[in-house]
Parts: structure tokens; sequence; C-alpha cells
């Protein structure tokens, strides 16, 4: 089976960002694909190599870094955005050195993530070193 077109994929445990995103990049541009388990961005990631991952630590801090550390232990091609509340800026460091591209608060507003999936999926360097858009 072909791998299919680059997503953005959004993990949390409850609904916030999902539809912001679907709302400022779907249709037009992305598919935004909701995830409620590790399990579901894995597969996502396995079918949608190149995808972003917007991954909020709200869902459990330590989850999310678990499973920053399984994309990189299995080569799953993506770009991580973590999004996190103040109190967990102390895990920038940690969340980076698992793989992940940006890290940003939790107060930043939907557009301003959506820019920020719109330029990870279309820089060229990045796009072409893990065979997402722009290659």
């Amino acid at each position: 089976m072909s791998p299919l077109a680059s997503a953005v994929l959004v993990y949390e445990k409850a609904p916030r960002w999902e539809s912001e995103l679907k709302r400022r990049l779907s249709g037009r541009e992305l598919l935004v694909r909701p995830c409620r388990s590790p399990g579901d961005v894995t597969a996502f990631c396995r079918e949608m190599p190149g995808s972003v991952v917007v991954a909020d630590l709200a869902a459990g801090a330590a989850e999310g870094l678990r499973l920053l550390e399984t994309l990189l232990k299995r080569r799953l091609r993506a770009f991580v955005v973590v999004v996190a509340s103040c109190e967990l800026a102390d895990l920038e460091w940690p969340a980076r050195e698992l793989g992940a591209a940006q890290f940003v608060n939790d107060t930043l507003g939907g557009e301003a993530l959506a820019q920020c999936c719109r330029q990870l999926l279309i820089v060229p360097g990045l796009a072409r070193q893990w065979g997402g858009r722009g290659s």
C-alpha cells in the first residue's frame, strides 16, 4: 500500500486543537485527523509519513514524551509540535531531544498553531529529509 498525503495529526484527550485546526486547515489545505491514543498516532504516521503531529501535553506529560520516544525509536517520519502549559515549560529540552520540532505554549492562538503546522510541511529541506511535501 502506498503512503497517503501528509496530514496534521492532533493527539489530545479532549478536543480543543482538532476543531480549531480543522477550521483553519481542512478542505483547502490539509487533512486534520484526531488521535486519542499514542497507537492512533503511530498508525497514522505509518500511513502518512511526513505528517505534523500536534501533541498536547495536557493529555499527560509522561505519555506525550513516551509518544515522542516511540516515534523516534520506530523512525516514523513526523514533525512534532508539542503544546504545553507554562507549568510544563521545563519539558521543552527533553521533548526536543526526543525529536520535537516545535514546543509552544498552550495559550498560542489557533491561527498561530495552524501557521506553525503549515511551515513544518513546506520547509523544503525538512520535507525532502522526511519524504514529505516539497520533495
